[in-house]
């Protein structure tokens, strides 16, 4: 018994094997988790199955004419794992080849026949089982299967003495052999998928944590930053030390480098460089060649800008490293990460340099012949309305001094309402009367707003809806409307309507498809920048008698949306 049991587990050692091969590849996640296949995989599990029996069957040990093998094993987990086609299909192609070499055995015909109903079976039972069970499956088919077969020699084998004899011998070994074995694989199988699944989930958790905890520093970049993000790799990488470089000089470190330090990781990218690789580089033995560094081994990942290596990630240990496959996919899943950072950071600090371009380019906006107007007015008044020429000079002066002083901030909303009566007042002086601006303001808000927010909008209520370019029109009037808010959810709306000739479809139009002219810079600029900072611009209406403007902000409003201007340049050689 114990020779044939000796004997029988060899073959248990094949399926192992196979197992193991296969545990890399798509198909076996497939077989594990029961998810849908193509019949091409299908297939293949069918023909490698039902060879695993043909050769349990070659490999099986002769005893009075039977064949005592494991080939019930092989077709038991191929119904198991691979579902019905793929037992019942490895069941007949290693049954009707039990039978067709030895037509005449004694036991041929019930071992073939046993065969192909061990496929169809596992197969329904692979239906009736979630994954994580299947190993007690495994138990009842391997009991059921063989228990079979020994019933059928027994029954279709001639002598009955010849055939209770080869059932005395080979029950007991075929029993355990089959039905430890299946249970042992399946369990094999599970725990596979089950390492690979939590390492890779391992990894993954590492990487999330790492960019939920570094993004913080990537939006404000500067060196201080940028070592707090090697200090989060490090810990989470448990690395000795890490650095970020571009080509040619650390940028930042973990920790701060001694001069002569710096000079050895400067030799040590010269290094990486010449290597020009796109992967992971390991380097041993450092000390070997630099007496004075500390660390030992490093890994080296390169980091991208538009697929062009712009510098690396630089991890270094006290001893000599030799990385796993999954830790060099991690250290370069890192990498990735900080190119993406890199890139993300490099948008949005290019939406802020377009922010402030478009600022200036309102604040530059002056209009020329507002100026030369607001002054032949200012000239007038000198000669016979001298108080009111230096109430102009004083509205002026606080009208210029706004555009030039607070073009890249958030304001209170109570200064930019100051700057609208400036620039009210201005007009006015030229126009008279003919000007009415009213005000509903909710005196309880405290908010910002950006700069160069509402002026623009009366000017162009002004200017547009007096039509004040037309001599038809110079005696037409306009009355102005401003209203300012509190709404739901921590909003404020802001509304400035006219009672003027109405803004043109056309340009609305325009203005939301963002190819509006030069002439309406002004209102374009508003809108963008409102875009910008709250994901929404203006909201224009063409009423039955002029125009209404409105657009929304949030009373919690800072002044992080646009920054000093000075850009921190990580790669700059």
């Amino acid at each position: 018994m114990f020779f044939l049991i000796s004997e029988l587990s060899s073959n248990f050692g094949i399926l192992l094997i196979v197992i193991l091969l296969i545990s890399n590849h798509k198909i076996f996640k497939q077989m594990i988790l029961k998810e849908d296949m193509d019949l091409t995989a299908k297939l293949f599990l069918s023909f490698l199955f039902g060879g695993l029996g043909i050769a349990a069957t070659y490999t099986g040990v002769d005893i009075l004419g039977a064949i005592a093998n494991t080939r019930e094993l092989s077709i038991i987990l191929g119904g198991l794992l691979g579902g019905p086609f793929v037992g019942t299909v490895s069941g007949l192609i290693a049954g009707i080849h039990r039978y067709a070499i030895d037509p005449n055995g004694v036991t041929s015909l019930p071992c073939g026949i046993t065969t192909v109903i061990g496929g169809v079976f596992s197969g329904y039972l692979y239906t009736k089982t979630e994954f994580r069970e299947r190993w007690k499956s495994g138990i009842l088919a391997g009991l059921v299967i063989v228990s079979l077969n020994m019933l059928l020699v027994l029954l279709m084998t001639k002598p009955f003495e010849l055939a209770l004899q080869i059932v005395k011998t080979i029950l007991i070994p075929m029993e355990l052999i089959n039905t430890i074995g299946i249970v042992a694989i399946l369990l094999l199988t599970e725990n596979l998928f089950r390492n690979k699944d939590v390492s890779a989930a391992k990894q993954a958790e590492i990487a999330l944590d790492i960019a939920d905890k570094t993004m913080p520093y990537f939006l404000n970049p500067n060196k201080d930053s940028y070592m707090q993000i090697c200090r989060i790799i490090s810990k989470h990488a448990e690395a000795d030390d890490v650095l970020i470089s571009n080509k040619i000089n650390p940028v930042a470190s973990s920790r701060k480098l001694t001069d002569e330090e710096n000079r050895i990781v400067k030799d040590i990218i010269k290094s990486v460089e010449v290597l020009n690789s796109d992967n992971v580089i390991q380097i041993n033995d450092l000390t070997q060649k630099y007496k004075k560094f500390k660390y030992k081994s490093l890994a080296a990942s390169p980091i991208f800008e538009n697929n062009k290596i712009i510098g690396y990630l630089l991890i270094f240990f006290n001893r000599n490293e030799k990385l796993a496959y999954k830790e060099q996919v991690l250290f370069q899943r890192l990498s990735r990460l900080i190119s993406t950072q890199f890139e993300l950071v490099r948008i949005q600090q290019l939406k802020k340099e377009a922010s402030r371009s478009e600022i200036k380019a309102l604040q530059n906006q002056i209009n020329p012949h507002f100026l030369f107007n607001a002054l032949n007015t200012l000239i007038s008044f000198v000669r016979v309305k001298p108080d009111e020429a230096r109430e102009l000079v004083v509205n002026l002066s606080d009208f210029l001094r706004y555009n030039i002083e607070n073009s890249m901030k958030l304001i209170n909303i109570n200064e930019e309402l100051k700057h609208v009566q400036s620039y009210v007042s201005i007009e006015q002086a030229r126009f008279g009367d003919r000007i009415s601006v009213g005000y509903d303001i909710d005196d309880t808000l405290v908010c910002n707003i950006p700069a160069l927010s509402i002026q623009p909008l009366v000017e162009n209520s002004i200017k547009h809806g007096m039509n004040v370019n037309l001599q038809a029109e110079i005696n037409r009037r306009i009355e102005i409307k401003i209203s300012i808010q509190k709404k739901d959810y921590g909003t404020v709306e802001v509304v400035v309507q006219d009672d003027g000739i109405g803004i043109s479809s056309t340009v609305i139009e325009n203005l939301y498809l963002d190819r509006m002219s030069e002439k309406n810079i002004g209102l374009s600029n508003v809108h963008n920048r409102l875009k910008l900072i709250y994901g929404e611009g203006l909201d224009i209406t063409r009423l039955e008698k002029g125009t209404k403007i409105s657009f929304h902000l949030r009373e919690d409003s800072v002044d992080e949306y646009i920054l000093s201007g000075v850009k921190y340049e990580l790669f700059n050689h």
